[in-house]
């Protein structure tokens, strides 16, 4: 014979019910509706299949070994992913800011050709100075009005082209001796204007120096300068006349550029950071090109700083991004527009 468990409505609740079975008092869980066989389902409780599923996976809820690597491979490859779209974007920040140092250079240029006559700073090798020496006399320049100058040995020498463009970008430059010099150019003021964020490892060089052995203080640059337009170049002035800083002698301002991206030619036997001239036509290829049959050294260029780009700034101020291809380094003028 089955039993059948009886209901009883509770006074206070009039949807939930109580049963009895063998003398015990069970209570509902919630409003029991429906017909008697889910009323007799409800106050019986779960059966031993919904137990065991609920114990098997409610109590110690936790990941398989299979959904671990499933989750883990997942985020490795989601980081495989976006790791070179973050590398990419971080150097075209890099670049952004490149080009932000460069027009800065270019703005303190103009200042200084304001002031100087309408002179850029000097730079490169000052060939056949007048007298012999490098000083305001040997470089036409007898009452010092084209350049600014620095004391070293009672004789008077045009500052390195960093220090130069530095003062007019609210730094103070000592002038009073080449060992008050050698220190701020090696300070952090001076050497933070003229970094490039993408360069790794930052170079030390020379800009300035004469064929009897003096040679201007180091100086830390990620950029190199077109000696073209700013030395006293080792040709006849007269048959082709070198500008000497000089911006109104420039032909075409906006084809010849004034600094961009580059190293010293050689870390060890040639740490310049100078471009120069080997006709009276040249553009930074036809210079690349001469300079690997020359022994000046062959690492100026800088094909990987930017992803085989550079960053090039131009007499007349404004800044272009190359490829380093042939025919974009054929674009940029070193000798080419001055005369």
């Amino acid at each position: 014979m089955m039993f059948m468990p009886s209901f009883k409505r509770l006074s206070r609740d009039p949807v939930r019910y109580r049963t009895t079975h063998g003398g015990r008092e069970v209570r509902g869980g919630g409003p029991i509706c429906g017909s008697p066989l889910e009323r007799i389902a409800h106050a019986c409780g779960p059966s031993p299949r919904t137990l065991k599923a609920v114990g098997s996976r409610g109590g110690a809820v936790g990941f398989s070994l299979v959904e671990l690597i499933v989750v883990i491979g997942t985020i490795a490859l989601l980081i495989s992913i976006l790791m070179p779209t973050l590398g990419l974007l971080r150097e075209r920040g890099n670049q952004i800011k490149c080009m932000a140092a460069l027009r800065s250079i270019g703005q303190a240029a103009l200042m200084h050709c304001n002031e100087h006559d309408q002179y850029l700073p000097c730079a490169g090798w000052q060939w056949s100075p007048e007298g012999g020496v490098v000083n305001p006399q040997g470089m036409g320049d007898s009452q010092a009005r084209r350049y600014d100058y620095y004391t070293e040995d009672d004789e008077r020498r045009p500052l390195p082209v960093t220090a130069a463009l530095a003062r007019y970008m609210n730094i103070l430059v000592s002038t009073d001796s080449r060992q008050a010099l050698e220190k701020d150019l090696q300070g952090e003021a001076i050497q933070r204007l003229f970094r490039c964020p993408s360069q790794q490892i930052p170079l030390s060089g020379w800009t300035q120096r004469d064929s009897e052995g003096w040679q201007s203080p180091d100086e830390v640059s990620s950029y190199v300068f077109n000696e073209a337009i700013l030395g006293r170049r080792d040709h006849d002035s007269i048959t082709r006349p070198f500008p000497g800083g000089h911006i109104t002698a420039i032909r075409s301002a906006s084809e010849v550029f004034f600094a961009m991206d580059g190293r010293t030619r050689d870390p060890v036997t040639d740490r310049c950071f100078l471009v120069f001239d080997f006709g009276p036509s040249d553009t930074v290829k036809d210079w690349d090109a001469n300079v690997l049959t020359s022994p000046q050294g062959k690492e100026l260029i800088d094909y990987w700083r930017h992803g085989r780009r550079i960053n090039v700034l131009f007499v007349d101020g404004h800044v272009r991004t190359f490829s380093t291809d042939p025919g974009d380094l054929d674009q940029i003028g070193v000798s080419k527009g001055v005369n």
